[in-house]
């Protein structure tokens, strides 16, 4: 332990949650058994379906109760209020979207047993942040406040919270109207990074194909009418391809890289059966698990749920244009407290399609609402009830009502079944193609009442190569099913699975967790004959064609050629982005378009772009030969790399050039404060390899190619399907928000190794694994007969 944290457990104390002998409490019907293994992985014993949601809330609260109270603030758009000015912007545009708002609404809605099961839920969650910890989490204490009670509508905001930050594609259409109107529809057309077309889709053995211009469609109903002035993979291989005959099925959903992580790994027991695997902060549900017959895992599958529109409001400030005359608006009232100052009031419109936004993003001069399938007042349950599913069919037929962020459901079970579902409600549009706002006041804008039908969603069922595989890629080829967007990552890394899984039949677990740690750069072997054809004009350029001709393509930390290589792929994208819109360019380059975003969707669809250009070389771009623009940017890199890490190529190791910081939300503040903060709960710096386009995916943003990858692997799974016990789990942290907990930081060596643990799942391997158990205890006198301790 450093001194710091010393002198930072002597001053506030260690804060453990309770985790042996017996409470009494409020909640649960039945007596209740939360047995904990080594690395504090919960292992419940319940009576029924209720009871295991409230002791599964009742763990989130002991142990995240701080990052629970975040997700909170953040879904209300409350969070000024305790930490000051700093978050308003924050919580004007999640009041102005109406995040929580949407969810109050969407309560009246839900299921009744789904209602009850978030009920309990969010009462476990309050009962474990103060009954369950003796004392607040420190970072109560710091700040000075107090865990606030969850509400039944928190966890549906969450949801609506990931869908805007994850999913949709509102922060690139907002991209392209900033190149669109500053730098012209030339620039945008020019600089858009569409699908390339030689990639993979999801679909087995297909490539994507030459696409529409939907763009150029969209950007003419918008000149029309205005005269301008945000990872994962998994995949799932059947017996046939594995060394046992079992199927396998493996997960790293790709998130920002934040402490504690976005994952609590769990297992839960009651009469009706059992499910172990990874829950996500704020849910019940268990998003990457198994069942004991089935497996299931999910990637962002970014279809297109969300449009942003122009309007044009009337004189009388409450009404908007619709056709040629205007409409009556209603307006909502929200005041937004903050910490040590007089609270803001926002007045939000509410168009015919959606909250008006735009005076909460920055730079933006146009009036704009905002249209989402996520903020309709609709039933959700969709993957939260998968634990029950015994055959795919069953599993697939349970996605139906999933009217937030789609998902690529991959799945696997004993029986030798694999299958693949895009899950999540998608839009059918009467004109454009979601690419850009267009105006809203059109009659033949907008979105058609009924959606794409469920059975129209991509989906298929044991495939004859023997395996399925997704990637945020696009689902199917060109022209194929219905219009789910544009906005998909390039098949880079679906490319490298599908290769991987098809080269051979002896998959194990260990195999399976080599290959997701890959670093192979494959966007290097479509543009490697181009770039060492550039002239060794300089020494630098020299220096740089000598590191890249011998180097294999693994972006390695140890590797000085993979940081040229992936500084001059940002290199080269900006000398592209300034050629064609020098006004606009950073917006290209993945600029934050929001308070709750901080990069851009285009941060990571600039390899695709590059190879195209690159292999074309189409003239008018530079003042010079692309040859010499490319030993241009190569002795620019050099340059870079000298500058900053000296002159020996030794010391230009890509790990060391771009680190990992595991960053906490209370380091990110400025000062001395930050700075000290960070250094209790932070993890890292540690050597980071890989990029945007590799498995073992670590971000690289182009305007900021060195800073700290912030896009990671923030889980990873392989579930030996059938042999359950095989199955591996690893976090980039721990199971505790603590810093001084030993649960902290336990499982981050396991995943920088590429390795895991396993979560004991039948009542032998729970009572092999337990280390200490809690029981709960329903307070009055309504118990039920209570689930025997193991």
């Amino acid at each position: 332990m450093s001194l710091l944290r010393l002198a930072f457990r002597l001053l506030l104390g260690r804060r453990l949650p309770i985790t042996q002998g017996t409470l009494t409490l409020r909640g649960p019907r039945a007596p209740l058994h939360v047995h904990r293994d080594r690395f504090g992985i919960p292992l419940i014993d319940a009576e029924d379906d209720l009871d295991a949601s409230f002791a599964l809330g009742f763990c989130h609260g002991q142990d995240r109760a701080f990052q629970l109270e975040i997700l909170l603030r953040v879904g209300r758009g409350t969070l000024a209020e305790m930490v000051g000015r700093a978050a308003l912007p924050v919580d004007r545009l999640s009041r102005r979207i109406g995040i929580h708002h949407a969810a109050r609404e969407q309560v009246g809605v839900l299921a009744p047993h789904f209602l009850a099961q978030l009920q309990r839920y969010v009462e476990g969650i309050n009962a474990g942040a103060t009954t369950g910890c003796p004392r607040r989490a420190h970072e109560f204490a710091l700040l000075r406040a107090r865990p606030t009670p969850w509400e039944v509508a928190d966890p549906l905001a969450l949801a609506k919270l990931i869908a805007l930050t994850l999913c949709a594609n509102w922060d690139a259409e907002l991209a392209r109207l900033k190149v669109l109107t500053a730098d012209g529809p030339e620039a945008l057309a020019a600089l858009d990074s569409t699908y390339p077309s030689w990639q993979p889709v999801v679909s087995p053995g297909a490539r994507a194909g030459e696409a529409v211009d939907r763009l150029a469609q969209d950007v003419e109903l918008f000149l029309a009418a205005v005269r301008p002035g945000g990872g994962s993979n998994n995949w799932a291989v059947a017996g046939t391809h594995t060394a046992t005959g079992r199927p396998l099925l493996a997960n790293d959903p790709h998130l920002d890289a934040g402490l504690p992580p976005h994952w609590y790994l769990a297992r839960v027991r009651t009469p009706r059966g059992s499910v172990a695997g990874a829950t996500f902060l704020g849910s019940p549900g268990y998003f990457i698990a198994h069942n004991g017959h089935a497996a299931w895992g999910l990637t962002a599958g970014l279809v297109d749920n969300t449009d942003l529109f122009l309007e044009q409001i009337g004189p009388d400030g409450a009404s908007v244009r619709q056709g040629d005359g205007f409409v009556p608006c209603s307006v909502r009232e929200e005041t937004i407290a903050v910490k040590g100052e007089a609270p803001v009031l926002e007045r939000i419109l509410q168009t015919p399609r959606g909250p008006v936004i735009s005076p909460a993003l920055p730079d933006c001069p146009e009036v704009l609402s905002l249209r989402a399938t996520w903020l309709d007042r609709l039933p959700l349950e969709g993957i939260l009830g998968a634990h029950h599913a015994h055959s795919f069919e069953e599993f697939r037929r349970g996605l139906v009502d999933w009217p937030s962020a789609s998902q690529n459901m991959v799945y696997a079970d004993a029986g030798g079944t694999i299958g693949w579902h895009l899950m999540g409600r998608a839009p059918r549009r009467r004109a454009g193609h979601g690419t850009i706002p267009l105006p809203g006041w059109l009659p033949e804008v907008g979105w058609e009442e009924a959606p794409v039908p469920f059975e129209e969603m991509p989906h298929l069922s044991n495939p004859a190569q023997g395996f399925v595989a997704t990637a945020n890629t696009r689902p199917t080829p060109e022209g194929v099913g219905p219009f789910l967007g544009v906005d998909f990552i390039d098949g880079y890394r679906l490319e490298a699975i599908a290769r991987a899984l098809a080269g051979r039949n002896d998959w194990d677990v260990a195999k399976t967790q080599q290959l997701q740690m890959s670093q192979q750069a494959h966007a290097w072997d479509e543009m490697r004959a181009v770039v060492l054809a550039a002239p060794a004009t300089t020494s630098a350029v020299k220096i740089a064609l000598d590191l890249l001709g011998s180097w294999d393509g693994w972006a390695r930390v140890d590797s000085p050629a993979a940081a040229v290589y992936e500084l001059f792929l940002s290199e080269m994208a900006g000398r592209l982005a300034r050629a064609k819109a020098p006004k606009s360019c950073a917006a290209i380059l993945g600029e934050s378009m929001g308070a709750l975003t901080p990069y851009n969707f285009f941060a990571f669809r600039r390899s695709g772009h590059l190879v195209r250009l690159l292999r074309e070389r189409p003239p008018g771009w530079f003042s010079r030969p692309w040859e010499e623009e490319i030993a241009a940017a190569l002795e620019a890199v050099v340059g870079r790399l000298r500058d900053r890490r000296g002159p020996e190529p030794r010391r230009w190791a890509w790990g060391e050039v771009r680190p990992l910081v595991m960053h906490h939300p209370l380091s990110r503040g400025p000062g001395l404060r930050g700075k000290v903060l960070g250094a209790i709960f932070n993890l890292g710096p540690i050597p980071c390899g890989g990029d945007s386009d590799t498995i073992n995916q670590a971000a690289v943003l182009p305007l900021q190619p060195e800073a700290p990858t912030d896009n990671i692997a923030s889980l990873r799974a392989v579930f030996d399907v059938g042999a359950w016990h095989n199955s591996r789990f690893s976090l980039p942290g721990g199971q505790s928000g603590n810093p001084l907990s030993p649960h902290y930081a336990d499982l981050w060596p396991l995943w920088q190794r590429g390795e895991g643990v396993p979560i004991a799942f039948t009542e032998e391997e729970v009572r092999q694994a337990t280390v200490a158990t809690l029981k709960l205890v329903p307070a009055g006198g309504n118990a039920l007969r209570g689930v025997p301790p193991l």
